[in-house]
């Protein structure tokens, strides 16, 4: 992917990159992103370090334990997400008297004007950024507004093309029947918003249901795994958005090259590969809670918590992790032939530098905001029009 390789992952003024995938700019004090492909190369660098690193902890009688680093490219991140997702189902279907799932799927031209390829992680954030634009109103607010009376949460997915670029499923759970027009609003806001996504790419009335930007099914939890496409009905919350997530269980290094240069992109950027609602994260945590009501516990520092990216109130990250009490963590180790080194929680925080623009490098492909058109059938010569 030559062309696509020397891309800057970002040229946008003012977009805040991890250091160690930026370049300090020649005879000046400022800072431009690196190539995707050097930023593959550290991203890559950075998630081997994680192999000789580990969270050390002291234990009430003075023992130390350790315990490994995670972070959310680990094969075993998407069972966290997993168990999110399932405590979600269980606590949802019982706020819920009639769980219907809708997903949207949302994308940009990875073209840019000049008929070559975006920078990645450009291209992104103006396809997520129409579900909350800094003004105006977006997704999120045509949402608002079509399930107006109804009880509803949501679940935001980014997950790359086989190009490497990425595009967003949004999950909306909500309590009672629902239908694909209901959510036509919230495609037309993307498409509003959006400057390059396609037309095309987000036609409702496509004859073909596959090809559709919407899908809606109903949540039957009492359905066996043989009854799922018989009714059409989703009977493993867990599972149908764990399709969306990307693949898990499978050593980072051992994916394709595709998914590689989107993960690499998202980590240099902070972008959250899945996040949920207030309410949805409410409810999770409801779940959480409740199975740790009965621990004595203390909070500690959470070496994993970015302020910058996790500030929120919808990401899965918290800035404490919970102990049983008396326990403390000493700080983060780290393995090499000299023996083991220890080093402090501050030592270990992520640095972000912000990035000078060159939006002349790569002018985004605005394409018609114009809404998808309902086609009609002549019988006599049994075509579309």
């Amino acid at each position: 992917m030559p062309k696509r390789a020397n891309r800057p992952i970002s040229v946008r003024e003012g977009t805040s990159i991890r250091e160690e995938a930026t370049v300090e700019k020649y005879g000046d004090n400022g800072f431009r992103s690196a190539t995707w492909s050097n930023t593959l190369r550290a991203f890559l660098t950075w998630y081997n370090g994680y192999r000789s690193a580990h969270r050390v902890f002291k234990s009430p009688d003075g023992e130390r334990v350790r315990a490994p680093l995670t972070n959310s490219h680990q094969p075993n991140y998407g069972d966290k997400y997993y168990a999110r997702i399932k405590a979600l189902e269980r606590q949802i279907t019982a706020e819920y008297d009639d769980l219907h799932v809708a997903m949207l799927t949302l994308s940009g031209s990875s073209r840019n004007g000049s008929g070559g390829w975006r920078c990645p992680a450009d291209h992104l954030r103006d396809v997520v950024n129409s579900f909350r634009p800094d003004e105006g109103r977006g997704v999120y607010h045509a949402l608002y507004d079509s399930l107006s009376g109804k009880e509803w949460e949501y679940a935001l997915v980014a997950e790359h093309h086989k190009t490497g670029y990425g595009h967003i499923h949004i999950a909306i759970f909500v309590d009672g029947a629902i239908d694909e027009s209901d959510f036509h609003p919230a495609i037309d806001a993307h498409l509003r918003v959006c400057d390059i996504a396609h037309r095309d790419a987000h036609d409702y009335y496509s004859p073909d249901p596959d090809n559709r930007p919407i899908s809606v099914r109903r949540v039957d939890t009492d359905l066996s795994p043989e009854e799922y496409e018989q009714y059409e009905d989703v009977g493993n919350l867990g599972s149908y958005i764990g399709e969306y997530i990307g693949s898990y269980g499978e050593e980072l290094f051992d994916r394709n090259v595709d998914e590689l240069i989107f993960r690499a992109s998202c980590w240099a950027t902070g972008t959250q590969m899945v996040r949920f609602s207030t309410g949805a994260n409410e409810l999770i945590d409801r779940e959480f809670d409740a199975e740790e009501s009965d621990v004595e516990a203390v909070a500690i520092p959470n070496p994993s918590f970015d302020p910058e990216t996790d500030a929120t109130p919808e990401t899965d990250e918290k800035p404490v992790e919970i102990v049983n009490e008396g326990w403390s963590l000493e700080g983060i180790g780290r393995v090499d032939r000299d023996g083991e080194t220890i080093f402090d929680i501050q030592r270990s925080a992520v640095q972000y530098q912000k990035i000078e623009g060159a939006e002349h490098l790569d002018p985004p492909n605005y394409q018609p905001s114009d809404r998808p058109v309902c086609r009609t059938t002549d019988a006599h010569l049994n075509t579309f029009r």
